[in-house]
Order: C-alpha cells, then structure tokens, then sequence
C-alpha cells in the first residue's frame, strides 16, 4: 500500500474542517472526564481510608 493511499481518508473536501474540529472536540472532551473522574475517585478513596481508618 501506497503512504498516499494510506492517508487518502484524511481530506474531506469543504468539511474537512468541521469533521476534524468535531473529532478533536470529542478527543479532548473524553480526555477531560478520564481525568477529572481519576481525580474524583482519588480523593474519594483517600476520604473513605480516613475515615475507615482505625485508631489503635
């Protein structure tokens, strides 16, 4: 296969710029939640050990 026809998906001829700035848009959206939901259940974790934790 041919590098020319390897990419030969990536233009999409007048929206090209719609479909990609869509695609970016959706990439970091995904991006943001897998993050802040990490961060969320790190801090959740660390309250519930707190709070669990026994004082001997």
């Amino acid at each position: 296969m041919d590098f020319v026809e390897y990419f030969s998906f990536l233009p999409y001829g007048k929206n090209a710029f719609y479909i990609w700035f869509s695609y970016l848009s959706v990439f970091i959206v995904i991006a943001v939640l897998f993050i802040r939901t990490r961060s969320i259940r790190k801090n959740i974790v660390s309250q519930l050990r707190v709070k669990y934790s026994r004082d001997d």
